[in-house]
């Protein structure tokens, strides 16, 4: 079976026109491979691209981007790794600060940074690998920069940053702002996330390619976690299952950044910073109600920035207009999301990244897959949606559903008071559960039922003319009749309305009828 990565290589020569019998010789595989991989893509794109009705648009999306199966078990780990070259720039950047502070004799020498490195970090590193890390990040030199000239739609850049901002007025705290920056316009894109993941990263590309009404040939990223998945040796990077897929799905290629290269694709450095500043630093500019609402003032901020003439005068909003009609095709956005599966504990709940979600509670001890989303968590069991949730981002946080609990509550109501699931349920559940049913746990559970059934609006309804009517016996079966009654009376309303304008219309045709046999006769005794 072939790896991932040789399905991108593949796709991406057949996007650049090579014939399949070419990208069988070039990339050692059997032409046959070759043909399976690129008729199945073909066939998905166009699928895609027809605007199906009856088509599933994810299960195409998935299919596009479904990774060959192969045996893994023999691989092994590289030694150096992303973060053990992160580990050894700190201590060198420590001894650059000390010589520029008189600390000279206080560096670290090589045998330092090995023993910080396998003592305090537990990297597993030789000596010798050390010193030859050390010297050649220690020989680098001022570079000179080379010019570039860009094509329209070949090369765009990405990149996180921080921002602090305070959210629902709950203090502030960092959210991630992932920026794309084309190379050859210099138009500027951003949106903000929760956190710096896998289904942020994918979905960020995913609206940057909407709202471009296409994609760039090239992507350029640094040496992120959500981009990299490990290094094969010291230069050669191996892309996470995330990008992967993106490159298959949309079709472009990308490269990494050297470490410490920011220059490297300096348009998007230069680009997280001057966003972040010219849109959130004005005073009132980092408060908002929601994330939906911050978005949708860094967007505007954005435009407004596009449209302002650049230091080389042109206008980045009308060069990026021209590029976009070189960009790659558009095709609908691709679904971001980690899909796993998970056991159901003995508290009817899955623990996604250390947060607990709920699930109803004949489910206990069952496998169920889940979809975790930018924003949401959704459970399946046996293909059906089971139980929905907003994300959390908090840790060892609690998402409790007290509809997934009515079973074993009909069993054990008196574990109703104080429960996790009556302390999260809505507020106005919990004012019916204080105003009429502290002492009739039961009673109450039949009542979620009928929530459940009828909603929260004809309840609360009901329960107000029942309170009138007799306030010393608020069963179950008695707001139920009350919510069935009001149900019935409006559906005569509708009815009456409906009988209303049919018998106008009927009186409406009936003279028409009557003026048209009149203008006949008429026309009739003209022509004789």
């Amino acid at each position: 079976m072939i790896k991932l990565n040789q399905k991108q290589r593949i796709i991406l020569k057949h996007i650049d026109g090579m014939s399949n019998r070419s990208i069988a010789n070039e990339l050692h595989m059997s032409k046959d491979t070759v043909n399976k991989y690129v008729a199945e893509y073909e066939q998905k794109k166009q699928e895609l691209l027809a605007n199906n009705p009856e088509a599933d648009t994810k299960e195409l999306i998935y299919a596009i981007v479904e990774k060959p199966k192969y045996n893994s078990d023999n691989r092994e780990p590289s030694k150096v790794t992303p973060e053990i070259l992160e580990a050894i720039e700190e201590c060198l950047k420590i001894n650059e600060w000390r010589r520029a502070n008189g600390m000279s004799k206080q560096q670290m020498k090589k045998i330092d940074i090995y023993e910080h490195l396998v003592d305090k970090r537990k990297f597993d590193i030789s000596y010798s690998t050390v010193k030859r890390l050390v010297k050649s990040i220690e020989d680098r030199h001022k570079e000179a920069f080379i010019r570039q000239e860009y094509s329209y739609g070949d090369i765009c850049e990405f990149d996180w940053g921080t921002v602090k901002l305070d959210i629902g007025g709950l203090g502030y705290s960092a959210y991630q702002m992932a920026v794309f920056t084309p190379a050859k316009s210099g138009y500027r894109y951003a949106m903000l996330f929760k956190a710096q993941d896998t289904p942020s990263f994918q979905q960020s590309h995913a609206e940057f390619f909407s709202h471009c009404k296409g994609n760039y040939k090239t992507m350029v990223y640094d040496n992120m976690r959500v981009a990299v998945r490990k290094f094969v040796g010291l230069h050669e990077k191996e892309p996470t299952k995330a990008l992967t897929e993106l490159s298959i799905y949309y079709g472009f290629n990308f490269r990494f950044t050297n470490i410490a290269k920011g220059n490297e694709k300096g348009h998007v450095e230069r680009s997280v910073e001057y966003v972040r500043r010219k849109v959130f630093s004005e005073p009132g500019n980092d408060k908002f109600d929601t994330i939906a609402e911050a978005n949708q003032f860094l967007l505007a901020g954005c435009i407004k920035l596009n449209n302002k003439v650049s230091s080389n005068g042109e206008i980045p909003m009308e060069v990026f207009r021209e590029e976009q009609k070189r960009l790659l095709p558009n095709l609908p956005k691709f679904e971001s999301c980690i899909y796993s599966e998970y056991r159901v504990d003995k508290y009817s709940t899955i623990l996604v990244n250390q947060n607990h979600y709920s699930v109803p509670d004949k489910l206990v001890g069952k496998i169920v897959s889940v979809k975790m989303f930018t924003d949401k968590i959704i459970v399946y069991y046996d293909n059906n949606i089971v139980a929905k949730h907003e994300r959390s981002f908090k840790v060892h946080d609690w998402n409790i559903d007290i509809y997934h609990y009515l079973r074993t509550l009909h069993k054990k109501p008196g574990a109703l008071q104080g429960s996790t699931a009556l302390l999260q349920a809505d507020t106005q559940i919990k004012n019916i559960y204080k105003k009429y049913y502290t002492r009739d746990a039961k009673t109450f559970l039949q009542i979620l039922e009928i929530i459940y059934e009828k909603g929260i609006h004809a309840v609360t309804e009901a329960l107000k003319e029942l309170e009138k009517l007799s306030p010393m016996d608020m069963s179950a079966d008695k707001v139920k009749v009350i919510c069935e009654s009001r149900q019935e009376r409006e559906n005569l309303k509708d009815i009456s309305y409906t009988d209303h304008l049919t018998e106008k219309s009927k009186n409406t045709l009936f003279k028409y009828d009557q003026l048209a046999a009149l203008q006949s006769g008429k026309l009739k005794k003209e022509a004789v």
